[in-house]
């Protein structure tokens, strides 16, 4: 007589049961704080996200400065821009864009807050000082959340702050964790001193939920949603920076109705005459097939991932448009849409 058997048990973690909140009024929220990180795996359309809420913000008559952290980033180029430098320069009325150099924000750091003179480029120290800014990473990343938090704090002559909103487009998810933690990090090695309470007051800035928020950027596919909750996950994790919304671009629309198939299924069969004077027609049910299918697989992603994470997820359309300005107005536009209020 054979053992009775036990029953499997699915080694995938149980699907997180709640209502998925609303994104109505996200995006007034997004463009009220001081500093936004814009996060996500590469190719997911983060640029262009972190550029449409800076336009967004500057609309409202915010003084909005875009902060690219990659080297290889294009956020001036989402603006229209030719390109940044460690310098704000304007890319739009309202708003400026610096790229983030490691090497040069720890000179400025130095000549702020200790008077190193930036001629110590010229002396044996410039070695030490580059191998600490681009080759050590703890360092390295502090000098990216520092500047940020530098740049909040920064003011104008009249004392009024020099920005009303910081839009960070972050590396990518694998190297963003480091970024948003390198504070803390880095208060577990310093035990005081004046670099203490500086770093304190990094990190003070980044976990304020009433100025500093994060947003994830996906895409309708299993592994930049399987992605995108993972690092959700590992940012709660951390009780940093509070995650306040996801945009899920590339969003297939809805197929064509029922009623608008038909007609086009007796285009497709009608007379040679009318399918010689339309290229193409008689691919059309193809097409129309494959859309749907894309539809649906793309509904059941999003589905995947509003389960997956307990913040409000805004979706974007697929735009037939390339990266740049006219997109990012277009991702802009669709934001506001996706996020006006609407009765419960």
């Amino acid at each position: 007589m054979c053992p009775p058997r036990c029953p499997r048990r699915s080694i995938l973690p149980p699907r997180r049961r709640h209502r998925p909140p609303s994104a109505a009024g996200a995006l007034d929220e997004l463009v009220g704080k001081r500093i936004v990180f814009v996060a996500g795996k590469g190719g997911t359309g983060k640029t262009t996200v972190a550029a449409a809420i800076a336009l967004l913000a500057a609309k409202t008559g915010k003084q909005v400065l875009g902060v690219e952290v990659e080297p290889k980033g294009d956020l001036a180029g989402a603006l229209g821009s030719s390109g940044a430098s460690f310098k704000p320069a304007l890319a739009q009325a309202n708003v400026s864009v610096l790229a983030l150099h490691p090497e040069e924000s720890f000179h400025e750091y130095l000549n702020t807050f200790f008077k190193v003179p930036r001629l110590a480029r010229a002396t044996p120290l410039a070695k030490v000082f580059d191998f600490i800014a681009t080759a050590v990473p703890g360092p390295r990343d502090m000098l990216v959340v520092g500047k940020v938090a530098f740049e909040e704090r920064r003011r104008d002559d009249k004392g009024r702050p020099a920005w009303d909103l910081i839009v960070v487009d972050c590396s990518a998810s694998g190297h963003v964790l480091a970024q948003l933690n390198a504070a803390r990090s880095m208060m577990q090695l310093v035990r005081g001193g004046m670099i203490r309470s500086q770093v304190e007051w990094i990190d003070q800035v980044i976990s304020d939920a009433r100025r500093t928020a994060l947003v994830l950027t996906a895409l309708p596919e299993e592994m930049p949603v399987v992605e995108t909750v993972e690092l959700h996950d590992q940012i709660v994790k951390q009780r940093g920076v509070r995650v306040v919304a996801c945009v899920l671009n590339r969003m297939i629309r809805a197929p064509v109705p029922p009623a608008s198939r038909r007609l086009l299924a007796q285009l497709t069969t009608g007379d040679a005459e009318v399918r010689a004077r339309v290229p193409g027609i008689g691919s059309i049910g193809a097409d129309l097939e494959l859309s749907e299918r894309l539809h649906r697989t793309a509904e059941a992603q999003a589905q995947r991932l509003r389960s997956g994470i307990a913040v409000p997820v805004i979706e974007v359309p697929l735009l037939a448009t390339r990266t740049g300005l006219a997109t990012t107005r277009a991702v802009a536009s669709s934001l506001t849409e996706q996020t006006a209020a609407v009765s419960p």
